[in-house]
């Protein structure tokens, strides 16, 4: 019994323990984030050069203003787009003959034949029709134009006064053709007329008829041939049906030799050499027979030979579209613009193009209609020069107002006093034609104060004339106007510390016209740059300047920060340099959007390195700074994934600053945790 007494009271234990509340525990947990180290040569390198007397910076930085590229003289897409149906193509010429004997005139003479007898004048009318295979022709054909031929040649023995004949189909008895001939001599004398067919339909069975037929009486007792009478001979000549069942002979629908002109947005171009362009060809056909396509371009030249290709497209099949598209790079080829005969007439803009296209017959006989068609289209396309000799054209271009960053302040902002400064407003010319440039206003953006300063200087509203340069692939020739303190207000201009440069420019290519006589030239990378050279020592008195550094962290590998109880942000600075620094730090997201600022308290700084009398650093100075962080931070550094730390230089000791390229100022931040963890027992 005491047994299971000692057993319940267990069970109890073990039941109320499992019931209680999690003992609460805090922890602590420090983990370092990153290391840096910030110079102004990390910051600034292309635009400081360490002069070796003393170490000290001198400030040389170019920053492009304006950009004009004349190789946006780009070629328009040209070249050609024809089509063609059944009226450009033709039928055979072709000549049928047939006879009507005297026999078939009256059956009287059948039995005379081979006797002498004289014959009596006769005028009869209606005679039986004969039957006409024009099959050679072809099935039927409905002409858009053409003609026939009749020629009736007289070999009975005597006169015929008038023969009145009529052609017509078998099928419907609609007429073809009908006409009279008058007075002719027996024995081979022959007439002949012309009908026109433009209109008619006309099938592979004729009939045809004589309408009235007039003979004269023999001279005399004649000779009676029965198989002997009239001849007719059907020729057809310059067909072109807009309907026909017939075998097409082989034949040249398009045939060109000749120049095309390419619009150059008023430049006069005379060689034109490709760095990036196509010729696109398509073929399209709905006529049951082969086609062929032969495009020459005898003045594009690459690796010592002419452009020449040979295109098939196969026949179409019936109510059917053949199709062929082919695609042809250009790069390379230097394009003659002269013309297609520059010898006999030298021009501009134009190349010679050879282009034929041949329907290739196979014999059999097809429908074709008007319906049916065949389109030819080729394109020059995107044609952009590796170098383009000619006249470039007068182009008079405005650009303004127009913005563009000024990168040597990109990352600061307070107040600068320049000791000494020199900027010069460089024109850079690589295009191989003389230019104009008018600068009508430049202004500088401060974005951090909202801070604007207009440059005054003899260089706005005034004209620059810049030369060409030599025909050489990156040579460009400069013109410079230098500003300083005695001629303009740069040294202020400077001092707002722009990021933007507001400018109005403009622009002009052959201010004087056609002086070179058709000797310009553009490279694919030619261009005139306006661009601000600056030029000054690196000495100034600062006041509150701030370089900028964006560090990645990860506070998520720290665990959960809900728990955060308390913490801090723990900065280990080392400076080297001879000035101050007060601090921002910013929690910024993946896209670099501010989270959170921290707070940084105004008399936590990282202090200045010890320097000589001259102001050189001779030792750094070590500063550590604990930024606070709340449970409230928590929602914002479980989203952190950078921190950007401004460093504000502060001037305010007054006196002209001289900065060193032995300057740095390292940082090791970590971070420091109080956790509250829930534990069971």
């Amino acid at each position: 019994m005491r047994g299971r007494l000692w057993g319940l009271a267990a069970l109890l234990v073990f039941i109320t323990a499992c019931n209680r509340k999690p003992t609460a525990w805090d922890i602590g947990a420090s983990v370092p984030l990153f290391e840096t180290e910030v110079s102004l040569e990390q910051v600034d390198v292309k635009y400081l050069t360490s002069t070796p007397s003393d170490s000290s910076y001198v400030l040389t930085y170019d920053n492009l203003v304006y950009r004009y590229q004349i190789n946006d003289l780009q070629t328009s897409d040209t070249g050609i787009d024809v089509s063609f149906n059944l009226r450009k193509l033709r039928l055979n010429d072709q000549t049928i003959s047939n006879s009507i004997t005297l026999a078939q005139i009256n059956p009287i003479f059948r039995a005379l034949d081979g006797q002498t007898t004289s014959i009596p004048a006769q005028d009869q009318s209606n005679l039986a029709p004969t039957d006409i295979d024009a099959s050679a022709f072809f099935e039927t054909a409905t002409l858009d134009t053409g003609y026939l031929d009749i020629t009736i040649s007289n070999e009975l023995p005597v006169d015929m006064a008038l023969v009145v004949f009529e052609l017509s189909n078998a099928s419907d008895g609609s007429v073809v053709a009908s006409d009279s001939f008058l007075n002719i001599p027996a024995n081979v004398g022959s007439a002949q007329k012309t009908i026109d067919l433009r209109g008619k339909t006309v099938e592979k069975t004729l009939k045809g008829s004589i309408k009235r037929l007039v003979t004269l009486a023999s001279p005399g007792a004649v000779l009676i041939d029965a198989d002997k009478g009239l001849k007719v001979d059907l020729a057809v000549r310059q067909l072109r049906p807009s309907y026909a069942v017939a075998a097409f002979p082989t034949q040249d629908v398009i045939d060109e030799d000749v120049g095309i002109t390419m619009y150059m947005g008023g430049a006069e171009v005379k060689t034109f050499k490709v760095a990036t362009g196509r010729l696109k060809i398509h073929l399209e056909s709905t006529i049951q027979e082969d086609m062929s396509m032969v495009l020459a371009l005898p003045g594009a030249i690459k690796d010592g030979k002419a452009f020449y290709q040979e295109v098939k497209l196969p026949a179409a099949q019936a109510g059917g579209v053949s199709v062929r598209d082919e695609i042809y790079n250009m790069g390379g080829y230097v394009l003659d613009f002269r013309g297609k005969n520059p010898t006999v007439t030298d021009t501009v803009n134009t190349y010679h193009q050879i282009l034929k296209v041949t329907m290739d017959s196979s014999g059999r006989k097809v429908a074709v209609g008007l319906s049916d068609s065949i389109r030819i289209t080729y394109t020059m396309e995107a044609m952009t020069p590796e170098y383009a000799i000619g006249f470039l054209g007068q182009t008079l271009e405005r650009s303004g107002p127009e913005k563009a960053g000024f990168e040597l302040f990109k990352g600061l902002s307070g107040n600068l006093g320049l000791e000494d400064v020199k900027v010069n407003l460089v024109m850079r010319n690589s295009i191989g034609a003389d230019g104009r440039v008018k600068l009508y206003e430049l202004k500088g953006e401060n974005i951090f104060d909202d801070r604007f300063v207009a440059l005054n200087s003899w260089a706005i509203n005034s004209d620059f004339y810049v030369s060409a340069p030599p025909f050489q692939r990156g040579a460009y020739t400069e013109t410079i106007m230098s500003m300083d303190a005695n001629n303009s207000n740069i040294k202020g201009f400077l001092e707002n510390m722009p990021q933007f440069l507001h400018y109005d420019v403009e622009s002009e290519v052959n201010p004087f016209g056609n002086v070179s006589g058709w000797k310009d030239f553009v490279f694919d990378d030619s261009r005139l740059d306006v661009f601000l050279r600056v030029e000054a020592p690196l000495s100034a008195s600062l006041g509150s300047i701030i370089l900028r550094d964006t560090q990645k962290v990860n506070f998520k590998s720290l665990g959960d920060m809900k728990r955060v109880k308390s913490g801090f942000f723990i900065l280990d600075f080392d400076n080297g340099f001879p000035i101050q620094f007060g601090l921002d730090i910013v929690l910024l997201d993946a896209n670099y959007q501010q989270l959170q600022a921290l707070e940084v308290g105004p008399e936590q700084f990282v202090a200045q390195a010890q320097a000589d009398a001259n102001g050189f650093p001779i030792a750094s100075r070590q500063t550590q700074l604990r930024i606070g962080l709340s449970r409230e931070n928590a929602w914002a550094l479980s989203k952190a994934e950078h921190v950007l730390i401004r460093y504000k230089l502060d001037g305010s000791s007054g006196g002209v600053k001289r900065l060193y390229n032995q300057s740095t100022v390292k940082v090791k931040a970590r971070a420091e945790f109080e956790y509250e963890a829930q534990l069971n027992p």
